[in-house]
């Protein structure tokens, strides 16, 4: 038997909803700024923990590599953060935040904390803790099924043929007279 679905009682459109809420209402605050919401998080993050390479930093803060590539594009241009070559290699990027980007971040966060205020309105600590946790499961549960549901969609993906080599073609030799 199959359940049926109340829109207004389906916890992915119930998460979206508040999430997108408070991302309206956060980004007309920081619009100010010239930051977006994704640069915030940006911001949040190399505050919070300092340096980051680019795969970490796309991972923590859910922005895919291409887009993040581009972001952090614009926040050098902003003089927000620094990207630097890093490795033995050279071939791993490191972002930092300048000067101008950690007083931004300071100057942003107590926007965020407000806005977390008024979504939390009404909640105990205990239920605030319990809630975040709760999202976290949420969140990992997710990641580990989108994982496995990308591995069997490789699985069942029909492998190329293998390609004949080419022979390189044969030269010409020119007869000497």
């Amino acid at each position: 038997m199959s359940r049926k679905l109340n829109l207004q009682d389906f916890l992915p459109y119930l998460l979206n909803r508040a999430g997108l809420r408070i991302g309206v209402m956060f980004s007309r605050d920081i619009e100010d700024y010239g930051v977006t919401l994704p640069m915030w998080r940006v911001l949040l993050e190399l505050w919070h923990r300092g340096d980051n390479r680019l795969g970490e930093l796309s991972e923590r803060t859910s922005i895919d590599l291409s887009t993040l590539s581009r972001l952090l594009v614009a926040m050098q241009r902003k003089k927000l953060i620094v990207r630097r070559r890093s490795g033995l290699d050279g071939r791993a990027l490191s972002v930092t935040l300048t000067q101008r980007g950690l007083e931004l971040a300071e100057s942003i966060s107590p926007y965020a904390i407000r806005y977390e205020d008024i979504a939390m309105k009404g909640l105990s600590d205990s239920d605030v803790r319990t809630l975040k946790e709760l999202l976290k499961i949420v969140y990992q549960n997710l990641e580990t099924a989108d994982r496995e549901v990308l591995r069997q969609q490789n699985s069942e993906r029909p492998r190329d043929k293998p390609r004949a080599a080419k022979t390189p073609a044969k030269r010409r030799v020119k007869a000497s007279a």
